[in-house]
C-alpha cells in the first residue's frame, strides 16, 4: 500500500490562518518532501479555534477552516478520520493554546501561576494523550511532528501598537493600572507561553514515545526570536496596519466568511473574526515553519 498522505490536525496555526494555500507550511512541506521522492497530498483537518478536547466535546460545528471555533477539536478530528489511516506517511500535529485562551495569554490580571498550571494541563498533559491516540489509529505514518508557539509579543514589539492585538482579542486595560506596567506584564505572560509551551510540547513527545516504545513523534522546534513577534523589528507573524485592518493575505474571504458563520448582532466576535490573522505566522514565519517540520521529519 502507497503511503501517500500529509494529514494536518492542529488549530489556526496548522491550519495556516490568514495565508493563501500557496504560502501555508503544509503545502511547503509537501512539496519538499515531494522534491526528495516522497509524493504526498494534504488532507487538512486543523482550522482556527479548535481546542484539544480531551475534556470533553463541544457542540459547535465546524464552519469555514478561517473562523474561530472550538471544534472538531484535535480529539474529534483523529476520531473522525474517515480515510484509510494506512496510508498516511506524515502527520503535523499542534495544540494548546486554544485551550488555555490566547485573551488569557494577553491579559494582564492572569497570573504567572495560574498561566503556568495551564500550560502544563494542555501543553503536555492533553498532548501527550492525543499523540497516544494518533499513534494508535496511524500505525503505518512514518513521522508524526508536533508543531511548536511562538513569542506573540516579546520585548522587542513596539509599545505603542501593542493596544492594538490586546483590542483586537477583546482585553481591555483596566484604568487604574499604568499602561507600562501592563506592556510589561503581558509581555512577560507571552514570552512564558513560548518558553514554556515549548518545554512542555517536547516532554509530551518524549513521554510518548517512551510510553509507546516509538521513536516515531518528533517535535519541530521553529527558530523564532523575540524579533520575530507582532509588531517587532522582525516579524514572522502578521500584526494590523495603523488603520487596525488586517495584514494577511485572505483578510477580504474571511470577512465574507465572518458575515456569513457569525450572528451580525455579537460585533464583538465578528470585528475580531476580521482581525483573526493577528499573532499567526505570516509568509516568512510559515517558510520558517515548514524547514523546521522537514528537518525534524528526516525522512
Amino acid at each position: 500500500m502507497t503511503l501517500s498522505r500529509l494529514v494536518v490536525f492542529g488549530d489556526s496555526v496548522n491550519w495556516g490562518q490568514g495565508l493563501r494555500t500557496s504560502h501555508k507550511f503544509s503545502t511547503l512541506v509537501r512539496d519538499s518532501l515531494t522534491a526528495r521522492g516522497l509524493a504526498l497530498t494534504v488532507q487538512m483537518l486543523a482550522h482556527s479555534g479548535a481546542t484539544i478536547g480531551v475534556r470533553g466535546p463541544t457542540a459547535v460545528a465546524r464552519i469555514d477552516g478561517e473562523v474561530p471555533v472550538s471544534s472538531p477539536t484535535l480529539v474529534e478530528q483523529v476520531a473522525r478520520y474517515a480515510d484509510d489511516p494506512d496510508e498516511t506517511a506524515v502527520i503535523i500535529l499542534n495544540g494548546g493554546i486554544n485551550d488555555i485562551d490566547i485573551r488569557v495569554i494577553l491579559n494582564p490580571l492572569t497570573t504567572q501561576a495560574d498561566l503556568r498550571h495551564e500550560i502544563e494541563q494542555f501543553c503536555y498533559e492533553d498532548m501527550q494523550t492525543v499523540l497516544l491516540q494518533v499513534l494508535a489509529k496511524f500505525p503505518r505514518a512514518d513521522r508524526i511532528i508536533v508543531t511548536s508557539y511562538y513569542p506573540i509579543l516579546s520585548p522587542d514589539s513596539r509599545p505603542l501598537r501593542v493596544p492594538f492585538l490586546l483590542q483586537t482579542y477583546g482585553v481591555g486595560v483596566p484604568f487604574f493600572v499604568d499602561s507600562q506596567a501592563v506592556l510589561t506584564k503581558t509581555v512577560a505572560l507571552c514570552m512564558q507561553f513560548w518558553t514554556e509551551s515549548s518545554l512542555h510540547l517536547q516532554r509530551a513527545v518524549m513521554a510518548c514515545n517512551a510510553a509507546a516504545g516509538e521513536t516515531r513523534v518528533r517535535y519541530a522546534a521553529v527558530p523564532f526570536t523575540a524579533g520575530n513577534a507582532v509588531f517587532a523589528s522582525d516579524p514572522w507573524l502578521f500584526g494590523l496596519n495603523g488603520d487596525f485592518s488586517p495584514q494577511d493575505e485572505v483578510a477580504l474571504d474571511r470577512r465574507a466568511a465572518c458575515d456569513l458563520n457569525i450572528d451580525p448582532f455579537d460585533v464583538f466576535a465578528r470585528e475580531g473574526c476580521y482581525r483573526a490573522s493577528a499573532g499567526h505566522p505570516n509568509v516568512r514565519g510559515a517558510a520558517a515553519y515548514a524547514q523546521a517540520i522537514v528537518a525534524a521529519a528526516a525522512i
